[in-house]
């Protein structure tokens, strides 16, 4: 992701070939993230749009199967985004996709809310007791998305050299 416009840049192995995909509104667009759900390029950021009588909000867009362009998908309900927006207070918010969910960390607070892409349900995510706010530390939540899974890789199994008891 760019910053200066916010715009994503996309790299195609096979062609050998970069190109840019225009971020939506990139002009208005505060702490973009890219998350992936469920197999899908999704961007969250938050719209300041105060001269086009555009309400401020949080808004996700999906990348368009031709991989070119973007589409609204959601936007945080107008009430909800003022709680937000007062505790975030311009500090930022970093994002975290997984399956069908999104956590949306507010920056130096420990707060975060999540969305559920399935139900489009907003809930804020109780703190937790593990972080400490103020004092020593940064009080912030980090995350990323994993899947732990149990494969190994059958290359690591097979060894070339290895005659697996064949005589010679």
């Amino acid at each position: 992701m760019s910053y200066s416009p916010f715009s994503v840049l996309a790299y195609d192995l096979f062609a050998n070939m970069w190109w840019n995909i225009e971020a939506p509104m990139k002009k208005y667009l505060r702490f973009p993230s890219l998350v992936d759900s469920s197999g899908k390029l999704l961007l969250v950021a938050a719209v300041n749009r105060n001269k086009l009588k555009v309400p401020k909000s949080l808004r996700i867009w999906g990348l368009q199967s031709c991989g070119t362009s973007w589409f609204e998908m959601e936007r945080m309900p107008e009430q909800l985004y003022d709680q937000f927006a007062t505790l975030e207070n311009g500090t930022g918010f970093h994002c975290v996709g997984h399956g069908e969910f999104i956590i949306i960390m507010i920056l130096g607070s420990g707060t975060a809310l999540q969305f559920d892409m399935e139900s489009k349900l907003w809930q804020w995510v109780p703190p937790c007791p593990y972080v400490q706010y103020g004092g020593g530390g940064d009080g912030d939540l980090h995350g990323f998305a994993y899947e732990p899974t149990l494969a190994t890789p059958v290359t690591v199994l097979l060894d070339p050299f290895q005659s697996f008891g064949v005589i010679n």
